[in-house]
């Protein structure tokens, strides 16, 4: 169905490339994993187009239009879900230059965009520009890039800021809101896996089953990495939780400084 996709997209003048990527893709995949299909166009692909040919495809199974993330429809086929999205063909170009040549981190996720495209699997490519653009991943992980999103992420994460997120966490234990409790922990637990996988030189993979990529792409992980996992887990109804966190944070640096003295800034 992914080539049968391909080929149907193909057809329209400005349609540059198409890719399989997603979880599906990944070695750690299960029943419930979708299928990803990126499209690289010069221009928006109108809506009705995208409903003509998807509507060829698998009438009875498609949601054309929507936009809750990058622009996008669904396919329901075969048993599986396909997500297909639309990117513009600068894209890749984009996100290569900011985070790969400049070395500019983010708030977690900081190489995840790097990742969704390092896993392409082309199944078009008209005049070879995906391709070009994919291989200017292959160079090493630069070493700035990696100080760069662990010393960003380490300062927002535990760092003097009032604003801090585990300062944050602590605020909203101290309320017992628990709604703000989950969503600042989801917010340090996502700078803790971007410093994680930069201190190893890996791409994130992005936000599904970080501790399976954790032990399959890192050579190096925190002491009792999982157990300190399980517990902040554990604990999210406020008890005992900021000591988890502090625990676990203060592993997880003393694991990222292991022969990477500025690692910290």
């Amino acid at each position: 169905m992914a080539e049968r996709i391909a080929e149907a997209f193909s057809v329209l003048g400005q349609v540059e490339a198409v890719a399989l990527a997603g979880s599906r893709t990944s070695p750690i995949h299960d029943s419930v994993s979708d299928w990803d299909i990126y499209v690289y166009a010069e221009g928006e692909v109108p809506v009705p187009e995208r409903e003509r040919i998807l509507g060829s495809l698998c009438p009875d199974s498609m949601l054309a239009g929507l936009s809750f993330f990058e622009p996008g429809d669904e396919l329901a086929a075969d048993g599986c879900i396909y997500d297909i999205m639309y990117r513009d063909c600068g894209f890749p170009g984009r996100e290569i230059e900011r985070v790969w040549v400049r070395h500019q981190p983010s708030l977690g996720y900081s190489t995840a965009f790097l990742h969704n495209l390092k896993t392409h699997r082309i199944l078009f490519d008209r005049h070879g520009f995906l391709a070009r653009e994919l291989a200017r991943l292959d160079s090493p992980y630069p070493d700035e890039l990696a100080g760069n999103i662990i010393a960003f992420n380490s300062r927002m994460a535990t760092g003097p800021l009032s604003s801090s997120w585990i300062r944050q966490v602590g605020n909203a234990v101290a309320r017992g809101d628990l709604v703000s409790i989950n969503h600042r922990v989801a917010a340090l637990m996502a700078s803790y896996f971007d410093i994680l996988f930069a201190a190893n030189r890996v791409l994130h993979p992005g936000e599904k089953r970080l501790m399976g990529y954790s032990h399959l792409l890192c050579s190096r992980l925190p002491d009792r990495f999982d157990e300190d996992i399980a517990a902040i887990y554990a604990s999210l109804s406020g008890e005992g939780l900021m000591a988890n966190l502090e625990r676990a944070m203060s592993r997880l640096y003393d694991m990222a400084l292991q022969g990477d003295d500025s690692a910290l800034g």
